[in-house]
């Protein structure tokens, strides 16, 4: 074993006249023992893949000294026979294989030993340093100029500013934003809104007056998806066949395992031509773009955030899953879904969007592609704004300010935004630790009463924000788009409630949000707004 690593010592100072650069990963003075007292943190060597050497520098070696190399993260998990347990004669160098890159690629790399000390922990590479400056240009080389001009003002106020943003309640209103100007007397810059009922034939989204009204108002607007798909070939089916009048509708979203409601439908499949999967994947492509196209044609740019948390909790945990169908077969296909939107959409001439992807830590397999991505998203619930101690591992994947390094150093050329959250740190709380998001965004609470409390983001916690000198509000956000794309908003600064009820429409819904065409079974229902008791 000594004199394996004697050897690939001396070829790797051979080769030193190659041309090579070395990152110092760690430097002091480490007294070996077997506690995980001498850790690498993976943002030290983000990047580091095969063929790249790690030298490690010693002193004081008394008798019998012995190191292991290992992957703290997983238990103390040996990374390789050949660093376990090895005797130490001097410093000492191992050459990073493919399997190792890819096994330590989010994991912090410990060493443990007895009887010598780590003086200094150096890898040592021939991959090009990153000399870009600053933020990527939009993806869409062909993206419309109110999508540039919105885009290139994303880019002027990120770190320095942070935009305000509320959440639609399940799909096509702004309640949240009311209830924020209600506690705050302002509303937020921005409103997300959902394309979850697509499915049906009662869908609302060819209506865009909610949106138009934000848009007009000076304010930003985002669309996420929950995309509904069905789980059989016969359901498809029968959906088309009687898709004129009142179809039967598939409801499900959630990967088997991952939530309700569920279905079975196969991503590595939808990308397949040929396939009934792919039948649907492409009607159903063309039915969200001509809505899409609805929004294009009135002027609104849109922060488009499709496949959201595609990998669930698959890169954090053994034995996570994704949460939702399109990541349900794997980062591969839920790639390829990407891309195959992403095509179709510039096929069809939308070009208003700008497109966030929704990182979920430790899950850069699933990365679209710089050229696919503008902005990454983070969506991060009941978490802490710092870890106490450096020691507690767990407390720094619960952490916005750790989420945000961990992200600025795997995707630095990227914007970073919280594009989900709930029951969060005060946003000045994580303004100190760091996490300068660009926007961020609590989900909302379904039929929510003024005056109890709100399970995400309450009224402390919006009032915290408003009172920072870095919020960007509606009025700000006003002030920012007649800069960036001259006076054609309308001013309004008191939008009318958009109430469906009012609006003609008398469905039901159960207290799922679900819309239903009438209750069949006994229960709690919502109609016109108001909570209904079925016997």
């Amino acid at each position: 074993m000594t004199k394996f690593f004697c050897s690939l010592l001396v070829s790797l100072l051979a080769a030193t006249a190659l041309p090579a650069r070395d990152i110092t990963l760690l430097e002091g003075e480490y007294k070996m023992t077997w506690g995980p007292e001498c850790c690498v943190d993976p943002m030290k060597f983000a990047g580091m893949s095969g063929g790249d050497s790690i030298l490690v520098f010693v002193k004081d070696i008394n008798g019998y000294a012995q190191c292991s190399v290992r992957d703290k993260q997983n238990g103390w998990k040996e990374v390789s026979p050949a660093l376990s347990y090895f005797l130490v004669k001097g410093n000492f160098a191992f050459e990073v294989s493919d399997s190792l890159a890819h096994a330590m690629r989010h994991h912090s790399l410990m060493f443990s030993g007895t009887n010598f000390t780590i003086t200094k922990v150096v890898l040592r590479t021939k991959r090009p340093s990153d000399t870009r400056v600053g933020y990527d240009d939009l993806c869409d080389k062909q993206a419309s100029w109110r999508t540039k001009q919105i885009y290139q003002m994303l880019r002027d106020i990120y770190g320095k500013k942070s935009i305000s943003c509320s959440m639609a309640e399940v799909n096509w209103n702004y309640k949240e934003a009311g209830y924020v100007k209600t506690w705050t007397g302002k509303y937020p810059a921005m409103n997300g809104f959902d394309y979850i009922h697509l499915t049906y034939g009662w869908e609302p989204y060819k209506d865009i007056t909610p949106v138009k009204e934000w848009w007009d108002m000076g304010g930003l607007v985002t669309i996420c998806w929950h995309w509904r798909a069905p789980s059989t070939e016969a359901e498809w089916n029968a959906y088309q066949k009687d898709s004129i009048k009142d179809p039967p509708s598939f409801i499900g979203f959630y990967a088997p395992g991952g939530g309700s409601p569920v279905t079975e439908f196969s991503p590595k499949e939808a990308v397949k031509e040929g396939t009934w999967q792919h039948d649907f994947l492409m009607a159903d492509l063309k039915k969200v773009a001509d809505r899409l196209e609805i929004l294009q044609d009135s002027g609104i740019v849109v922060l488009w955030r499709p496949f959201h948390e595609a990998a669930g909790n698959s890169g954090i945990y053994g034995d996570g899953k994704a949460w939702f169908w399109w990541g349900a077969d794997g980062p591969e296909p839920c790639k390829q879904l990407w891309h195959i939107m992403y095509n179709y959409f510039h096929e069809r001439g939308l070009h208003n969007l700008i497109w966030v992807w929704n990182c979920q830590i430790n899950d850069d397999e699933w990365y679209p592609g710089d050229d696919y991505v503008d902005i990454i998203g983070r969506d991060l619930y009941n978490y802490t704004a710092t870890p106490k101690d450096n020691a507690d591992e767990q407390a720094k994947y619960n952490s916005a300010s750790w989420s945000f390094e961990f992200m600025h150093t795997y995707y630095p050329h990227k914007m970073l935004t919280l594009s989900e959250c709930g029951n969060s740190p005060m946003m000045t709380d994580q303004w100190d630790a760091g996490a300068k998001w660009l926007y961020a965004m609590p989900w909302y609470h379904y039929q929510y009463t003024m005056g109890q409390k709100h399970q995400w983001a309450g009224s402390d916690w919006w009032n915290n924000w408003f009172k920072m000198d870095n919020v960007i509000t509606l009025d700000d956000m006003r002030a920012l788009r007649a800069q960036y794309l001259g006076q054609e908003t309308t001013g309004i600064t008191n939008p009318k409630v958009y109430n469906a009820a009012a609006n003609g429409d008398n469905a039901w819904y159960n207290l799922s949000g679900m819309r239903i065409k009438e209750p069949t079974q006994k229960g709690i229902y919502v109609h016109n707004g108001c909570k209904i008791v079925v016997k």
